[in-house]
């Protein structure tokens, strides 16, 4: 796809820029890279001298753009279909119909029912195209207008924050890309706290805005909401969602919910639906904090490449501070572009063979039961309502794990956000030796071996760092964690690498640290210390309170091997009474080859 470089200088508009390039308005059959939130894209078009639908991704946008214009039209849900209808009927010299993509269908029907041709009559602009390929995983309707958008004969992509977009049309109609440059330096600071002690990390950050006029939270999790205001107490807030968790907030007894933007509060919590596009203006500039909480859930992860962006860009005022807060995990499952590619390929065979299986079937139940196998067919997800290839479904799988290697370090993090070239980022990381985050992620391990193998990397951590704390701090949490104490004896006998080779699993791990107990750990310095303290030499002592006496030492050094009566023989060179009982022995010289002499 070939692109159009085009600088814009600082306090310009798009508009400046684009008739600069010699376009009196957004040009056809391109992808406009904005590169800067708030230089007016919907604006250019809302007011340029042609008819002109405006496709936004959610209702607060369009609800915001429309309420100070009776000449402009907000099509969505609560939109009658006689509203569109009267609305295409007007006098208005300039049309202009600002919709949700769920709505558009309401366009299309009104016009068809009219007798006008659109696709000729109108321009059509998809605002924030990112969202298309971001939300489609979970609001599939997302995607019904783009068979109709690319019916247009005059039509364009904008964002400021593109995505990589595979949709064969955009070939075949020739799309290319509009690149909008700045001639100025607009990276915005951002302080960037990956830390593994997330509830209180966050707690600590809140403390120190509280004498903030305005604090605007953005995590996209209303459970994660739910826990920082109850935990923290806020009275003074006002969390803004969809609709979907305003029923399920209010469920909880949460008063100060809405699906459209209010005038502000001190606290301000803000889910996905508000990331882009919307326009916030307050007299007083905020204090920003994002929120990843992977513990809570893998969605609350924010891309640096569009959502941060996007959310810095909604404050058209400026704004404080800009802090993002997130743990990491480098366990994270991610597929590459390969395996991504072979999971798509036999999933879409698996969906073929059912389906003719289906069209052969003539059996009614028969064609149920395939029907619902193939409605269970990860390919399945992949298809639009017209049974084709949904091009913004397989870029979203691509792009989650995209988003998804971000979050396996704080070095991937703070490196995605450097490359963006939006921030100045400053390290303000707190990462705990054992953080409240790697306790969590220890009690939801499921099974046992998953246990053991969080614990073996944890104990790695800290006795690696054994030198600079005390190490018997931490120990005795973990002891207390199931599975801790069990693992902590086993760490310490056959240490990370024995663990390994063992799966975790208990029966193997008891072998390797039987072993180790029967040739390693019963020799130890401390232990042939002990016993050398324990006994007297040359005086005869009863075999069996021998073999009591060494029991107790290997009790205490946690030695996990069977005393027998002769076992002392593999310490001492020794007589033995054999003729009448009780049997004794005589310690006679501590054998010398322990290397501790």
């Amino acid at each position: 796809m070939q692109t159009e470089i085009i600088k814009i200088h600082k306090g310009e508009w798009l508009t400046d820029a684009l008739k600069r390039q010699g376009y009196e308005n957004i040009p056809s059959n391109v992808i406009l890279d904005k590169t800067l939130t708030g230089l007016g894209a919907t604006h250019t078009e809302l007011h340029s001298n042609r008819n002109s639908i405006i496709i936004e991704p959610n209702v607060p946008v369009i609800i915001e753009k429309t309420k100070d214009n009776s000449d402009w039209l907000a099509v969505w849900e609560k939109c009658t279909p006689s509203k569109v209808e009267k609305y295409l009927q007007s006098t208005n010299k300039r049309k202009k119909l600002i919709c949700t993509p769920e709505s558009f269908s309401k366009i299309r029907k009104a016009a068809n029912k009219l007798n006008l041709n659109i696709y000729t009559d109108y321009f059509c602009l998809m605002d924030e195209c990112e969202k298309f390929i971001q939300d489609v995983d979970y609001r599939k309707r997302i995607t019904q207008p783009i068979y109709d958008f690319f019916q247009f004969q005059q039509k364009a992509l904008v964002s400021a924050t593109p995505l990589e977009m595979r949709h064969k049309e955009l070939v075949n109609q020739n799309f290319r890309i509009l690149k909008i440059i700045p001639e100025y330096d607009y990276r915005k600071n951002l302080e960037l706290i990956v830390t593994n002690s997330y509830d209180k990390t966050v707690k600590n950050k809140l403390d120190d805005l509280r004498d903030s006029p305005c604090v605007c939270i953005f995590i996209n999790s209303t459970n994660g909401i739910n826990k920082i205001i109850n935990t923290l107490k806020l009275t003074d807030y006002k969390v803004f969602c969809s609709n979907q968790s305003v029923k399920k907030l209010k469920e909880r007894e949460f008063d100060n919910v809405y699906e459209m933007l209010e005038p502000l509060a001190k606290y301000n919590f803000f889910t996905c639906r508000f990331f882009s596009a919307l326009d916030i203006k307050e007299k007083q500039n905020p204090d920003i904090l994002i929120l990843t909480d992977l513990n809570e859930a893998i969605y609350t992860m924010i891309d640096p490449f569009t959502e941060a962006i996007q959310i810095q860009g909604r404050f058209r005022n400026g704004f404080n501070s800009l802090t993002h807060i997130s743990n990491v995990k480098i366990d994270l499952d991610i597929k590459s572009k390969e395996a991504i590619d072979s999971m798509i390929e036999e999933s879409k065979i698996t969906y073929s063979d059912l389906k003719d299986r289906h069209k052969q079937a003539t059996d009614k139940y028969r064609k149920q039961a395939i029907s619902k196998d193939m409605e269970s067919v990860k390919y399945a997800d992949l298809l639009d309502e017209q049974g084709n290839i949904n091009y913004f479904s397989v870029d979203n799988l691509y792009n989650e794990e995209r988003v998804k290697e971000y979050y396996k370090t704080k070095e991937s993090l703070f490196n995605a956000y450097n490359v963006t070239n939006h921030f100045n980022v400053t390290d303000a990381s707190v990462i705990e030796l054992l953080g409240e985050d790697d306790l969590l992620t220890l009690r939801k391990a499921k099974t046992d071996i998953e246990k053991r193998r969080l614990l073996t990397e944890q104990l790695r951590k800290l006795y690696s760092n054994q030198d600079k704390v005390d190490i018997s701090f931490y120990l005795n949490i973990l002891k207390k964690e199931n599975q801790g104490a069990y693992t902590i004896d086993a760490f310490q006998k056959i240490g990370k690498e024995g663990l390994e080779k063992a799966g975790y699993k208990k029966g193997t791990i008891d072998k390797a640290v039987k072993e180790y107990d029967k040739m390693i750990h019963r020799f130890l310095p401390e232990v042939i210390q002990d016993i050398q303290s324990e006994f007297d030499l040359n005086v005869w002592i009863e075999k069996e309170e021998i073999r009591d006496r060494l029991e107790m030492i290997y009790k205490r050094h946690n030695i996990l091997y069977t005393v027998k009566l002769n076992t002392i023989k593999d310490y001492f060179l020794v007589d033995e009474t054999k003729d009448k009982k009780p049997y004794k022995y005589i310690l006679k010289v501590l054998i010398k080859d322990f290397g501790i002499f």
